[in-house]
């Protein structure tokens, strides 16, 4: 939705994967779409906040509760409107799987 209602004309979503210490992984999702307020950073994970016409405000919120029962962290950045907007979910992985996906990642 972010995209859909942005102005740039060329539209991004990137995503990064990236080992975050021997045992967590760092999973980085960024668009280039209408960004986010300052004052809606704080309150973007609260259930029932939403800024959608049709929304419910349950997504995130969901989403930051899994984070944590899987001892994550699900965390948001902006510079604001107009400048895309930033999620990073950081997750715990053991030095196995840890090691697995850093061969992984030096494939591509």
């Amino acid at each position: 939705h972010a995209l859909e209602e942005s102005t740039n004309g060329v539209k991004k979503i990137i995503v990064r994967v990236d080992l975050n210490g021997a045992d967590r992984v760092k999973i980085v999702v960024l668009d280039n779409g209408v960004g986010i307020p300052a004052e809606n950073l704080t309150k973007i994970f609260n259930h029932g906040f939403t800024t959608k016409k049709e929304g419910h405000g349950f997504g995130l919120h969901s989403g930051a509760n899994a984070a944590k029962e899987m001892g994550a962290y699900l965390t948001v950045h902006s510079d604001g409107p107009g400048k895309g907007a930033e999620f990073t979910l950081d997750l715990p992985v053991t030095p196995n799987h840890a090691e697995e996906l850093a061969a992984t990642l030096g494939q591509f």
